[in-house]
C-alpha cells in the first residue's frame, strides 16, 4: 500500500492509527489506495498492537422504552463520530441477563462500559451483583448514566437532575393552585422513584396514602394508576407521573371515565420522550437534555480510557416543559371535596 500511494510505511500506519499529525494530501493519497487496492483494516490484529478494541460496550434495561431508546441513539451516535463502535446488551430488566452480558461484554475486550439502568438504579442492589460489576471496573473503565453504583473503581456516575426536575413540576402544580396532588407509577425498588416520591411527600405531606400508586412504568401502569386513584371518594385535582408513559395511561383512563383534561384534572409526565407530544393534551413533562448526558457520559469514559480521570459526580441540569396538561386548579365541591363542573344545559 505505501508503493502505492507513494508514501513511507511509517506514514501508512499512522493514518491506519488515527493520528492527526499526517497532512491532508498524503492522507488521501493513503485513502485513496486503501479504496482503490479495497484494503480492510485487520481490526483484531490493531487491537492486539494497541490493547484497544476501538468498541465500547453498553448495558440497558429496555430498550423498547422510549427513555432508553433515545438516550443510546445519542451515545452511539457521538462514539461512532469518536471513532468506537458501540455493543449493546438489553438485559430485558432481568439481572441473570445482565449478568450475563456484563461478563460477555468484558470478555470481547471492549474500552469501556456504558450501566445505563437495571442495577444501576436498584434501591438496594445485591452484594453480589456489586462484586460482579466490581471485577469488570478492575479491568476497564466503567461509566454510569443516569444513576450510581457504591462500587470502588466505578470511574464516574453521570445524571441528570431528577429531584430538580420533580420540585419544578411541583412547584408549577402549586403556582397553579393545585394542592391535591397524587403521584402515579414507579416502583419501591427502583432509586429514582424513591428520590421523586420523597420530593412529592416533602411539597404535599398530609395527603391520602392511597393517592400514591406505585403501579409500574408502562402505559398500562398509568391506566391501572389513574383508575385506582378515581375509586377514591375524594379525587386530586392533579397527578404528577413517573414517566411519560405513565402519563399516557393516565390520560387515558381518565377520558374513559368521563372528565375533561386539564379542566377536571391536570397531568404531568417526566423524560419529555416522543410520546409526551402526540398524547391529548399534550404532556408538561421534564427533559433529561440527552445529548449533554451523552456528551458527558462519552466524555468521562473515553477520557478514562486515555488514562484521564473525570469527576466522580456528574450532575446535569433538567428543564421543565410546559404543554397543555396543566391549568389551574378547579373549584372543589364544598361536600365532597370532589371538582365542580359546570352544568349541562337540558335539552
Amino acid at each position: 500500500m505505501a508503493q502505492a500511494a507513494q508514501v513511507s510505511v511509517a506514514t501508512v500506519s499512522r493514518v491506519l492509527n488515527g493520528h492527526t499529525t499526517v497532512n491532508d494530501t498524503l492522507r488521501q493519497r493513503v485513502e485513496q489506495a486503501m479504496h482503490d487496492l479495497r484494503f480492510r483494516p485487520n481490526r483484531i490484529a490493531q487491537t492486539l498492537y494497541h490493547h484497544r478494541s476501538q468498541t465500547i460496550g453498553c448495558i440497558l434495561p429496555d430498550i423498547g422504552n422510549p427513555f432508553f431508546s433515545q438516550l443510546f441513539q445519542h451515545l452511539e451516535m457521538l462514539a461512532f463520530e469518536r471513532g468506537y463502535t458501540m455493543i449493546m446488551g438489553n438485559t430485558l430488566s432481568t439481572r441473570a441477563l445482565e449478568r450475563t452480558y456484563l461478563q460477555a461484554l468484558s470478555e470481547r475486550q471492549v474500552d469501556g462500559l456504558l450501566y445505563l439502568g437495571g442495577l444501576a438504579n436498584d434501591a438496594t442492589p445485591d452484594p453480589e451483583d456489586l462484586r460482579a460489576v466490581q471485577d469488570v471496573a478492575e479491568r476497564l473503565p466503567v461509566v454510569v448514566v443516569n444513576g450510581d453504583l457504591p462500587v470502588p473503581g466505578v470511574v464516574s456516575s453521570v445524571r441528570s437532575d431528577e429531584r430538580g426536575g420533580t420540585r419544578a413540576l411541583l412547584d408549577l402544580l402549586r403556582a397553579h393552585g393545585h394542592t391535591r396532588v397524587a403521584f402515579l407509577g414507579g416502583r419501591s425498588d427502583i432509586g429514582n422513584t424513591l428520590e421523586k416520591l420523597e420530593e412529592y411527600r416533602a411539597a404535599f405531606p398530609d395527603l391520602p396514602p392511597d393517592w400514591v400508586q406505585l403501579s409500574g412504568l408502562s402505559i398500562d401502569a398509568g391506566r391501572g394508576a389513574m383508575t385506582a386513584l378515581l375509586r377514591h371518594p375524594q379525587r386530586p385535582t392533579a397527578a404528577v407521573c413517573i414517566n411519560d408513559l405513565v402519563a399516557a395511561g393516565a390520560l387515558a383512563a381518565a377520558r374513559e371515565h368521563g372528565l375533561t383534561l386539564p379542566r377536571d384534572l391536570s397531568v404531568t409526565g417526566f423524560d419529555d420522550v416522543f410520546v409526551a407530544q402526540v398524547v391529548t393534551p399534550t404532556l408538561t413533562t421534564v427533559n433529561h437534555d440527552d445529548a449533554s448526558l451523552a456528551r458527558h457520559a462519552l466524555d468521562a469514559l473515553t477520557g478514562s480510557i486515555e488514562g484521564e480521570r473525570p469527576e466522580r459526580h456528574i450532575l446535569i441540569r433538567s428543564s421543565l416543559v410546559t404543554r397543555g396538561s396543566v391549568t389551574d386548579a378547579p373549584t372543589l365541591h364544598p361536600l365532597t371535596g370532589n371538582a365542580t363542573r359546570r352544568a349541562r344545559t337540558a335539552r
